[in-house]
């Protein structure tokens, strides 16, 4: 991994056909996207899709906010820390709950269960 790669794999499962991989970054403008992508049969029984992908974005504001809770000195280093503390099947709700205790305002996309 590059000194300066702004993104880091947080978790990663294959098990029984079924795949999970949750990965984040620093986009160019300074924002920072989690993205939770599932594939496999499960994953196509529970949302009618496979893959199915959950992005959750923060703003360069909040991106701040982030570097001064871990005491960092720049967003290329969020990816490679969040790697360290966050991870597992429940990392991105791990994520999410950190976000609203610090009051990290962040968007969720997800498509639409079609039933």
């Amino acid at each position: 991994m590059d000194v300066f790669d702004s993104g880091a794999v947080l978790f990663a499962s294959e098990e029984e056909g079924e795949r999970l991989e949750v990965r984040c970054s620093v986009t160019s403008e300074g924002s920072l996207r989690i993205i939770q992508e599932s594939s496999g049969p499960l994953t196509q029984w529970s949302f009618r899709e496979s893959p199915h992908t959950v992005e959750a974005m923060v703003n360069p504001a909040g991106v701040r906010e982030f570097l001064d809770y871990f005491h960092l000195d720049a967003a290329y280093q969020l990816p490679a820390v969040l790697r360290l503390e966050y991870t597992g099947y429940e990392c991105l709700s791990s994520l999410c709950d950190l976000m609203r205790r610090l009051g990290i305002p962040y968007g969720i996309k997800e498509a639409a269960i079609v039933r």
